[in-house]
Order: structure tokens, then C-alpha cells, then sequence
């Protein structure tokens, strides 16, 4: 009987890959420099090095390419919390570098905060995105509160899913903030919150630095 047959990936797969690639982070280098609204697909195009008809062969529209923009950042970001089993302080850590890697992009931030804004407009093609990545960070925070509370380090009377929204508020309101007025150090400023949180709910009240 014969084999069937398996498809395997070509050149012409991965040449794809590649141009669906350059396409992403173009977008991403000019949508962080001039906004979403300021930048055109053609402008994207050019800035890859393809056609418009090109570009929309691989993204449907403006709206499409936004949403892979976010989803590849997040893909960077989220290996770092992979295992919340690591706990409260660990996670807290991660928040702090991805923190510190925004406030170094400050137009990529404002990408994802004046999106995430807009996506509550119902409608929006942005808000099943956000609204599955915050409930993906807030369980992902519980989870590694209930595993601080199952070693013991986190007392047993806290809520892990408030906290878990505690977590996200703080860094989201903190990074708005900034935005608006960069007069302070967003990173310094997210760890001493996050220092004061976790001496609050800690088994022996010590901080980030145990």
C-alpha cells in the first residue's frame, strides 16, 4: 500500500514566514514611533519591503496587522511566566522586567495601553484580544498567589484572584500614568509598589528581597 503523502514545508513556506516577519516588525517600528492612526499600510509596505497588495495577502487590513503587532509582543514577553508554580515573589520579578523593557519603548506601551482603552468599545476588533490576555494575566497571577499561599510564604486569608487584578492594576495604572506625565521612575516607582504589596501579604512581611 502506498504512503500518503505528508505535506513538508517548502521554500516558498518559509519565504512566506520571513515576509510575513518583516511585515510585523515594521509595523512595529512605525506604529511605536507614529502611532497606529499616523501610519499607513502603505507606509508599513515600504518600510518591509513589499508591495501593499503584498502585505495584504499575508494581513487582511490595518486591523489585522495591529493585532499581530500586540500578539508577537506578547509571545516575547509570556515565556518568562510560564510557571506560575514558581509563586508571588518570582512572578512579581518578571512584571518588573517586562516593566522596565516598556518604559525603555514608550511608544510601544502607549500602543498597547491606548488599544487596550479603545478595545472596550464594543465592537472594536481589539476587544476579544485584550479581553482573553487580561483574563490570561490575572489567572496566571492567581495561580502563582496560590502557590505562595501552598508554601506557606503568602498568608492563607488572601484572595489570590483579587490580588491577581491587584498585580495587573498597579502596572497599568502606574505605566498610564507615566505616560501622561513621565516625571517619575516608572520602573522604581512599580517596584516600590510591588515591595509594599508583598510585605502586606507575605507570611513574614518581607518584600522583594526576602
Amino acid at each position: 500500500m502506498p504512503r500518503p503523502r505528508t505535506r513538508r514545508r517548502t521554500g516558498s513556506y518559509h519565504a512566506a514566514d520571513g515576509r510575513r516577519a518583516a511585515i510585523v516588525e515594521a509595523a512595529t517600528r512605525l506604529f511605536s514611533e507614529h502611532g497606529f492612526h499616523e501610519t499607513s499600510v502603505a507606509r508599513v509596505a515600504a518600510e518591509a519591503g513589499t508591495s501593499q497588495t503584498g502585505l495584504l495577502h499575508h494581513f487582511n487590513g490595518k486591523d489585522a496587522l495591529l493585532l499581530a503587532v500586540l500578539r508577537c509582543k506578547d509571545v516575547s514577553w509570556a515565556a518568562r511566566f510560564s510557571d506560575a508554580n514558581l509563586g508571588l515573589r518570582v512572578l512579581l520579578g518578571h512584571v518588573l522586567e517586562v516593566v522596565e523593557e516598556e518604559a525603555a519603548d514608550p511608544g510601544l506601551m502607549r500602543l498597547f495601553l491606548t488599544t487596550a482603552a479603545a478595545a472596550a468599545t464594543p465592537g472594536h476588533p481589539a476587544a476579544a484580544y485584550f479581553d482573553q490576555r487580561y483574563r490570561n494575566m490575572r489567572e496566571n497571577n492567581a495561580a502563582a498567589v496560590r502557590a505562595s499561599v501552598a508554601t506557606g510564604a503568602v498568608r492563607a486569608d488572601i484572595d489570590p484572584d483579587d490580588l491577581g487584578r491587584a498585580v495587573v492594576a498597579v502596572a497599568d495604572g502606574l505605566k498610564m500614568q507615566w505616560l501622561l506625565a513621565p516625571d517619575f521612575d516608572l520602573p522604581s516607582r512599580c517596584r516600590s509598589h510591588f515591595d509594599d504589596l508583598l510585605r502586606g501579604v507575605s507570611a513574614d512581611g518581607s518584600g522583594l528581597v526576602p
